[in-house]
């Protein structure tokens, strides 16, 4: 059987998380542990939320996916469905038992129609626990596709005095690379340090790279940026992102994940910043 490509990932919340609406909703008596989430008898986990929604007609639109499946990693007593939104019209397109076993949760697929010939707009999975508890550590939508377009994505960040949020930012860029073996070789980071004076405490092999350059403002930044990675020619892709901010690293996975699979090699992503 050919193997699954992830396109998205089903993210839960940690318990410090300080919106946890932009990942699920929650019904009932559900609480959020360390790696995933705990449902009693009668609790929901809803992901129709920014973080959550697989959507379907935008990947119908710009990419060649076809074959489409979510994995969920839960256990208990209760069921896992995938929910399609139609304009204001919700309806359960496939619905599946979870294992009951002891210990970590199993994973369980659901199935939906070709993506290509469907007209559905939007996706989402829900869990609930009927009967007992249920445990859930996340999931996966994936592909049996096979990608159209190898993929080596450079983020591209210029930064002048803002230390703490970057630093922070790179971290959880080099943290997502190194636990993911999708991802290992295909991101690289390249900082353009307008002040100078920016210091990372990353391995030496850590796909990192640091360039001093004057205090040229944003726009000289990003310039320095993108020559160099020209210079270098490496990455097919370059993301550009601001220094001060909080990044989901699932919206690299993401990226990724649509440019691999894009109809246009040429397709560009802008993204939007939550404040």
């Amino acid at each position: 059987m050919q193997s699954a490509n992830l396109l998205q990932r089903l993210v839960l919340p940690a318990p410090t998380t300080p919106e946890p609406l932009l990942y699920v909703r929650t019904s009932g008596d559900v609480r959020m542990v360390d790696n995933g989430a705990v449902l009693e008898a009668g609790g929901t986990l809803s992901f129709d939320t920014t973080f959550g929604v697989f959507a379907a007609g935008r990947w119908r639109r710009v990419s060649h996916v076809n074959d489409l499946s979510v994995s969920v990693r839960a256990s208990g007593m209760g069921v896992a469905e995938i929910v399609v939104v139609n304009g204001k019209t919700e309806s359960v397109v496939s619905t599946v038992q979870l294992p009951r076993g002891e210990g970590s949760p199993s994973s369980v697929t659901l199935e939906v129609p070709n993506l290509q010939t469907s007209t559905d707009g939007t996706y989402y999975v829900r869990v609930s626990a009927i009967g007992g508890e249920v445990c859930m550590t996340g999931g996966e939508w994936v592909t049996q596709d096979a990608p159209r377009h190898e993929v080596r994505m450079s983020l591209s960040i210029t930064t002048f005095n803002r230390q703490e949020y970057v630093r922070k930012t790179v971290h959880n860029v080099l943290d997502l690379v190194r636990n993911n073996d999708a991802l290992n070789g295909k991101v690289q980071v390249l900082v353009v340090d307008n002040a100078q004076n920016v210091m990372f405490d990353a391995a030496a092999d850590a796909p990192l790279t640091v360039i001093p350059n004057g205090n040229l403002g944003g726009a000289g930044g990003f310039a320095r940026g993108l020559i160099e990675l020209r210079k270098a020619g490496w990455a097919t892709h370059v993301l550009f992102m601001d220094d001060d901010i909080t990044l989901e690293p699932e919206a690299i996975v993401r990226t990724m994940s649509l440019f691999a699979y894009a109809k246009d090699a040429r397709l560009c992503v802008h993204g939007a910043m939550l404040s």
